[in-house]
């Protein structure tokens, strides 16, 4: 369905573009570097269009570029990866250690504060 309609607004743009054809066929003279060139004015103006989308291309090109530079730069590798696993194993271990020697340590206690009462 998303390529049906793709096609039919590609139609739609190229009948429209035709007409703007159509309608500007007036010759124009464009001093050009001191240059004078006659041409087409649709000529002219799709000369203009493509010249803008070729700017925009490569400076959103650029951008990308930057952006993929950035991206790769933050991706952890495998052993790194690997090194941190290991260390979040070694932590959780120890937590579980300390989590069970508070637990004795609060079991020996409560004896201790009960034969006082």
């Amino acid at each position: 369905m998303k390529k049906q309609s793709t096609t039919i607004a590609s139609i739609v743009i190229l009948i429209i573009i035709a007409i703007f054809a159509l309608l500007n066929t007036a010759t124009v003279v464009v001093n050009l570097f001191g240059a004078q060139v006659k041409m087409p004015l649709v000529l002219l103006i799709f000369i203009c269009l493509l010249i803008g989308a070729i700017i925009i291309y490569l400076l959103s090109f650029s951008n990308h570029l930057k952006t993929n530079k950035q991206l790769q730069s933050s991706r952890i590798s495998k052993d790194e990866l690997k090194k941190y696993q290991k260390k979040i194993d070694q932590l959780q271990k120890e937590n579980a250690q300390l989590k069970q020697r508070l637990k004795n340590q609060t079991t020996v206690e409560k004896p201790q504060d009960s034969s006082a009462n």
